[in-house]
């Protein structure tokens, strides 16, 4: 591939990204409120931003790299190779979004010296986690699924389009899991 091949398929993406990194630090402005109201949850968001964009960025280049490889193509993209990525980020997602949740947990206990609500805090961000996953699976998916198509290197789109949706995906499925158990509970 060519530099002017690269700087057209990225620079358009690059610019997107950086709009969208200005929405997800607004979203995260307007949630102080919860931030009062829920301790721990401030603790949550670098890594529960971390764990997403990681987990979504890595499900996305290995279905580049299959789709390198010749594994699954346009044509053959919903197969066994998919599944099973799909169902591995899935259960990857869950698992360390209930970590998090308690390690949110133990550290506002050991820096902040406050002692948050155990089960809201780990709902809050296993609830958050789910969704997100599902949401930037089917996000990835569509994602890889349009790069095959226009014969672009998936390994150029997937990542920054990831990092960044998966930013404002898990803003607001953090900020929606938080409203939602701070009204219920």
């Amino acid at each position: 591939m060519f530099a002017k091949d690269m700087w057209k398929q990225s620079l358009p993406l690059l610019l997107t990204c950086g709009v969208g990194g200005i929405l997800t630090g607004g979203l995260l402005g307007s949630m102080t409120d919860l931030f009062e109201s829920i301790p721990g949850l401030i603790v949550v968001v670098p890594a529960i931003i971390a764990l997403r964009g990681n987990i979504s960025t890595a499900f996305g280049s290995r279905l580049g790299s299959a789709y390198h490889l010749g594994v699954i193509d346009a044509n053959n993209l919903f197969n066994k190779e998919l599944k099973e990525n799909i169902i591995g980020s899935l259960i990857l997602s869950f698992v360390v979004s209930g970590i998090v949740g308690l390690l949110a947990y133990a550290s506002t206990i050991l820096f902040f010296d406050v002692n948050p609500d155990l089960l809201k805090l780990f709902l809050i961000v296993v609830l958050a986690g789910v969704l997100s996953s599902l949401m930037l699976t089917m996000l990835t998916v569509s994602i890889i699924y349009v790069v095959f198509r226009q014969g672009l290197d998936p390994d150029n789109i997937t990542g920054p389009a990831l990092a960044t949706f998966g930013d404002i995906v898990t803003m607001l499925c953090l900020f929606g899991s938080a409203f939602l158990l701070e009204v219920v509970w």
